[in-house]
């Protein structure tokens, strides 16, 4: 998990660079890219707790976004 966090991180710094009005529109990419450096640079110090609220919360919203965009496929006949 801690991996696929930090591979995150990066993508979100590298797109500071290379497009700063794409990630003045990612909420919170500051925060993640700050996270991703706690997890390569200060590993120790790293709560595996919040590493995995992390995780939880990723795969809700991952979900709830699938379920929205299935509801929005709805075809119409179908809906009230």
């Amino acid at each position: 998990m801690e991996r696929e966090l930090t591979i995150v991180g990066e993508a979100v710094a590298a797109l500071a660079r290379v497009s700063p009005q794409d990630f003045a529109q990612i909420t919170h990419a500051r925060r993640i890219v700050d996270f991703r450096n706690q997890l390569t640079q200060e590993y120790p110090a790293v709560d595996n707790a919040v590493v995995w609220l992390i995780a939880e919360c990723s795969a809700l919203l991952s979900e709830a976004h699938e379920d929205s965009r299935r509801l929005s496929e709805t075809p119409a006949c179908l809906t009230p």
